[in-house]
């Protein structure tokens, strides 16, 4: 026999489990609904994406050398842009995502207008001609700000809404989606290596096994360098990104390079090319390669990292540095918060505030110079990679000669940490008996005094 308890539990639950229902059914309708309006397309499955913006019009294509980024009112012969493949499926993502979850009476208020001008239209071709081409059209917000109507070929009697904090992962600049590496090339697949000055050829060097032998110059024509530190000059130039890629003709400069630097690869009949222009020394310097024939900016500071002499090529080194102009330092602890300030002074180096000696300052800086990496660098570094200490060496008028990062990361064999030198992206491993040396310098760090029993 059932109590009147039991029996409105038993009806509580019934109906729980008829609005859970209803719920599931609503949300299996929407998602039918969703789906068969709104795109969702993989990355492999489409041709092209064709983006008009209130400012341009620009078409992201899949060729046949991979994809790229061709604006709309360029030359007809204009080379396109290498386009950044993560991005651009990036792109996709947000629109299968993105999805609009409620329709719109097209006679209610601001309807009539939402598509009268709108923020960004995307035509999305795919590969097969038995998939369907879809056109996604964003109008004007929502008369509340909280959400923009928007327009899907794929339901063309049909006004949606979305919400208004989705706009900008479809309202892009063209050059969003460049790809401004400079070169995409991997250093194994290099056979021949050359560098190119004013005056002529400055080094040439050729693979022999896991060796390359050096041709030109002659003082040095039969010496070998190791493919490792081939490798890590090429990795410079892949690493080192474009800070303006140039589209337009008349922005191009004319003359003969400062310096070229080519590389042949396997079946290769023509090298690839990256050429430096004049002044080198320019806060941008102008150049052009294989992968950007139109143009870039450069950051002088990078541009300075490409052009290697031939005996830069036989050097391990991480840090290269005139030591006889530091006539003072700056050490940062990260995450004590500490900061200590020293400078050369007759009797040696002393603390700038305090007078106190600081010893081993000296050997600390030849220590720098001799100091080699101990495995291949990287361009970027990820979690639980954490900044440690950063140690500025310091001009006599305060200009910083150089800095130096160094990172900890668990990942790195024992006895190791990451380097960072100034403003080159890379990353080296090196012993952590520098950072240790450098960290010695700063005053203790006091310890928290255990706590008294009071019992």
């Amino acid at each position: 026999m059932t109590t009147p308890a039991t029996r409105f539990g038993l009806l509580l639950f019934l109906a729980l489990l008829t609005a859970l229902g209803a719920a599931f059914f609503l949300f299996q309708q929407e998602r039918r609904l969703a789906s068969s309006v709104w795109p969702e397309y993989a990355l492999d499955d489409v041709r092209s994406i064709e983006v008009a913006t209130r400012k341009e019009r620009y078409t992201l294509l899949h060729e046949a050398s991979g994809w790229v980024v061709r604006l709309e009112g360029g030359e007809d012969d204009a080379p396109p842009v290498p386009a950044d493949v993560s991005r651009i499926d990036a792109l996709l993502s947000s629109v299968a995502h993105n999805r609009p979850r409620q329709m719109v009476d097209p006679g209610s208020e601001g309807a009539g207008q939402a598509l009268a001008d709108s923020t960004v239209q995307i035509t999305i071709k795919p590969v097969r001609a038995d998939d369907r081409e879809a056109r996604l059209t964003l109008g004007i917000e929502t008369p509340t700000g909280a959400a923009i109507y928007a327009h899907s070929s794929l339901a063309p009697a049909a006004l949606f809404l979305l919400d208004a904090s989705v706009l900008h992962h479809f309202d892009k600049p063209s050059d969003y989606f460049f790809d401004t590496r400079l070169l995409d090339v991997r250093g194994e697949d290099i056979q021949r290596l050359t560098l190119v000055g004013a005056g002529g050829v400055q080094w040439d060097m050729e693979r022999k096994d896991d060796l390359f032998i050096f041709a030109v110059p002659d003082s040095m024509r039969g010496s070998t360098v190791t493919a490792s530190e081939v490798r890590l000059y090429v990795h410079n130039l892949t690493a080192i990104a474009a800070d303006v890629i140039l589209t337009r003709p008349d922005r191009q400069v004319n003359g003969r390079p400062a310096c070229s630097i080519e590389m042949l690869l396997p079946k290769s009949t023509a090298p690839l090319k990256l050429e430096l222009f004049a002044p080198l020394d320019a806060e941008q310097v102008y150049g052009r390669s294989t992968r950007h024939p139109a143009g870039f900016l450069l950051d002088r500071e990078k541009a300075k990292n490409l052009v290697r002499q031939a005996y830069d090529m036989q050097w391990r080194g991480v840090v290269n540095f005139d030591s006889s102009r530091v006539e003072g330092a700056r050490v940062y602890s990260v995450s004590h918060n500490q900061t200590l300030a020293v400078e050369k002074t007759p009797a040696g180096w002393a603390e700038r505030d305090t007078g106190r000696a600081i010893p081993g300052i000296d050997m600390t800086l030849w220590r720098l110079k001799e100091m080699r990496f101990e495995a291949e660098p990287v361009s970027r570094l990820g979690y639980p990679a954490a900044q440690r200490l950063e140690f500025d060496l310091l001009a006599k008028d305060g200009a910083v000669v150089t800095s130096f990062t160094f990172f900890s990361d668990p990942r790195l064999p024992a006895g190791q940490c990451w380097l960072k030198v100034g403003k080159e992206e890379m990353y080296y491993p090196v012993t952590s008996q520098l950072l240790e040396d450098v960290q010695g310098y700063l005053p203790a760090w006091p310890q928290k005094a255990p706590q008294q029993d009071e019992n």
